[in-house]
């Protein structure tokens, strides 16, 4: 069990061997590293020798449990090897073990600078650096479980927020459906909305947390037609002033349905808003320019087009070009102007069709 340089090293350790820790032993001087691998083979443990900082840092792996570190080496210096593992294990206890007794202001300063697990002097009392090994081998078994602790930790708390996330996902495909049974004329309407006010949104560079947000809004935008008839929701002519009146409340409802419900987003709003405009002229609250949250001056751009391009049980189709022309001739005035040129790029330079 030895390498080319008369040293352990054997890997086929026995299984019971492999639970032993294992210290890797750093140092120019063959002396040291033959009596430094006896006292430590003694103790216990096994024992990775190794003459050069070079050769350290190639032969560092997960299972060493603590580093015994000469500082004066002549290829590499003791504090360059320290960064160096540090930056491929910044775990691992690293014990300086210098033959050259330093001013206690310049071992101060090593140990403000690289912060060592300890810094022993050669030739001490033995124990001291037994002690001082079995310290950094349980320093280190410590904050592997603690690590491992966070990572659990970590993973349990995604697996919880998953599963959040995707009942809350549920709840609102539900929430749509359920319109969409009771106005089947509108079927997909909501799904082709939340797509487009995504797409719109992209454009703009918004953020993905934001993107989130609109999309979720756009799928149950329209949940307040719940409480609409369903002749109304499905007349094929005009609609009267007391049945259009009617369906302007759905944005209220929603906004009632949804504003009890805990979202990361401010789902309830952009809903409340999405049939306002910029300049004071939408429903229910006659709000304009910034009153209006970002999110619903574009699913509001985005409801507009989807609706004028697709058939609807009143009209038929008009087309996007028509729709395209709506909120172009009122940019600036019922749309957000930066909505609209990011919803024109979509569809024009970007080639946008809906599904």
């Amino acid at each position: 069990m030895s390498n080319p340089d008369g040293f352990s090293t054997d890997d086929g350790h026995h299984n019971l061997e492999k639970e032993k820790p294992t210290v890797m032993v750093v140092d120019d001087e063959r002396s040291v590293l033959k009596t430094t691998e006896v006292l430590l083979e003694e103790e216990g443990y096994l024992v990775k020798l190794c003459l050069t900082g070079k050769e350290a840092i190639e032969k560092l792996d997960k299972n060493i449990n603590a580093v015994v570190l000469d500082i004066n080496m002549p290829d590499i210096t003791g504090l360059e090897v320290f960064e160096k593992i540090k930056a491929k294990n910044p775990y691992v206890p690293i014990i300086f073990h210098t033959g050259v007794a330093k001013k206690r202001e310049d071992r101060r300063d090593i140990r403000r600078q690289f912060k060592p697990h300890a810094y022993v002097i050669k030739g001490s009392d033995p124990e001291q650096l037994l002690d001082t090994v079995a310290s950094a081998v349980e320093s280190y078994g410590n904050i592997l479980r603690n690590v491992k602790f966070s990572e659990d930790l970590y993973r349990e708390l995604q697996h919880s927020s998953d599963k959040l996330r995707t009942n809350m996902e549920e709840t609102i495909q539900a929430m749509a459906l359920t319109v969409e049974i009771r106005d089947p004329y509108t079927a997909g309407h909501q799904l082709r909305v939340a797509d487009l006010a995504c797409v719109i949104a992209r454009e703009m560079d918004i953020t993905d947390e934001q993107i989130e947000g609109i999309q979720l809004a756009g799928i149950i935008h329209d949940v307040g037609k719940i409480r609409i008839p369903s002749e109304i929701l499905n007349k094929s002519g005009p609609l009267s002033e007391i049945e259009l009146s009617m369906i302007q409340t759905h944005p209220q409802v929603g906004y009632d349905i949804l504003k009890t419900i805990e979202f990361k987003w401010p789902i309830a709003k952009i809903v409340y808003q999405h049939h306002e405009k910029v300049n004071g002229s939408g429903y229910p609250l006659g709000i304009k320019g910034n009153e209006m949250l970002l999110e619903s001056r574009i699913l509001c751009v985005a409801d507009v087009v989807e609706a004028m391009t697709l058939h609807r049980p009143y009209r038929p189709a008009l087309g996007v070009d028509k729709a395209l022309d709506e909120i172009l001739q009122n940019k600036g005035t019922l749309y957000d102007s930066n909505v609209v040129e990011a919803c024109l790029s979509d569809f024009r330079d970007k080639g946008f069709r809906f599904g």
